[in-house]
């Protein structure tokens, strides 16, 4: 038997369709996510309540602190000739969890822009207008990043069930097909999706797992505005760099499966699906 010729042929691999999956997946969460932060938009304006997505809050304030708390910030945080401050009171509605009410304080730097404070010192207040110094449980970010996930995750299984397709793999000309030659119904694609997904479950996680420590170096109201008025700042750095980590990591684990297997992610190959051209 003459292997040599046998050899000599180029192995060929099934198509992977890289680059039109990746077209396909961004125009895909363009169009979907955009829809929902327009439904949650009006909803949370309907209902006035706090969904948990930044620059969609519900949140009312007003400059009417009470006089015994204004005397303690004035106090504790006294002005330099070139800060400006604004203390108000905010009341924000969120799902699931009621009213919560806020102290906000905000320091101006000259020259100022009115629009990105130098500092800012948010800490819950109770009934008696007392502030509250402690951890601030992210509980709206917890419920709006899981409903978020679970929404979209709905949206791309609806239009990838038994035969059909989303806007790009329409565009692209791509379908998702069981490995078997059938198409997946509902709920093999909600499954399928649902594990995409599934690092936005961990992030969210993480995030409010983070809320749970301590927010400020002090926890007593006073000495919090005296650090405040030597300068601290709270900074958000740790969060930043948690996410940039976590999103390469899954975008690493996501292309060596995807070499691996041949055009198979990890949640294709669970689900026993594949992504076919069409």
């Amino acid at each position: 038997m003459d292997n040599t010729a046998a050899m000599q042929q180029p192995i060929s691999l099934p198509s992977r369709y890289f680059w039109r999956r990746f077209a396909a997946f961004t125009l895909d969460v363009l169009i979907f996510q955009t829809a929902i932060l327009v439904a949650v938009h009006y909803v949370s304006m309907v209902f006035s309540l706090d969904l948990g997505f930044p620059g969609w809050t519900s949140m009312e304030c007003t400059e009417r602190v009470p006089d015994q708390l204004a005397q303690r910030i004035d106090t504790g945080w006294p002005l330099k000739p070139n800060e400006l401050r604004t203390s108000e009171i905010c009341e924000m509605r969120q799902l699931a969890l009621g009213k919560q009410r806020y102290l906000q304080i905000s320091v101006l730097i000259e020259p100022w822009d009115y629009v990105t404070p130098a500092q800012v010192l948010t800490v819950p207040i109770d009934a008696d207008d007392d502030p509250v110094i402690g951890t601030i449980p992210a509980y709206s970010n917890l419920a709006s990043g899981i409903g978020n996930t679970v929404l979209i995750a709905l949206a791309f299984a609806c239009f990838s069930a038994n035969g059909r397709r989303t806007f790009g793999k329409a565009v692209f000309f791509l379908r998702v097909r069981s490995v078997g030659g059938k198409y997946p119904d509902l709920g093999t694609t909600f499954k399928r999706e649902m594990l995409k997904f599934s690092p936005n479950l961990l992030f969210s996680a993480a995030v409010f797992a983070i809320s749970l420590f301590p927010a400020y170096p002090k926890q007593d109201f006073d000495a919090l505005l005296a650090v405040f008025h030597d300068g601290y700042t709270p900074s958000n750095d740790g969060t930043i760099a948690f996410y940039i980590v976590g999103t390469i990591a899954v975008m690493v684990c996501w292309l060596l499966s995807f070499i691996v297997w041949e055009g198979q992610s990890v949640h294709d190959r669970i689900c026993a699906c594949e992504v076919v051209s069409d």
